[in-house]
């Protein structure tokens, strides 16, 4: 099996998380409400993230599945 190049273009496609329900959103069934975050340290601009969610905490939890390092403000 060939080794991907450090310079392969594709190969953030598989550092992402898995898009799952339970880890990077909430369940289909699941009775949620919207809450948005600033995202910081993900990039060179601040990200604006809206996200459903069963509450504050499992919020936090879905963002952090997909930036693991990052700093997250609550906005409303």
């Amino acid at each position: 099996m060939k080794k991907f190049d450090s310079n392969f273009k594709g190969k953030r496609i598989f550092d992402l998380p898995p898009d799952l329900e339970g880890v990077t959103r909430a369940d289909k069934d699941a009775k949620t409400k919207k809450f948005v975050f600033i995202v910081k340290d993900v990039g060179v601009a601040p990200l604006k993230l809206s996200i459903y969610a069963e509450n504050k905490t499992k919020a936090m939890q879905y963002a952090k599945a997909r930036w693991n390092d990052c700093k997250l403000e609550l906005v409303k």
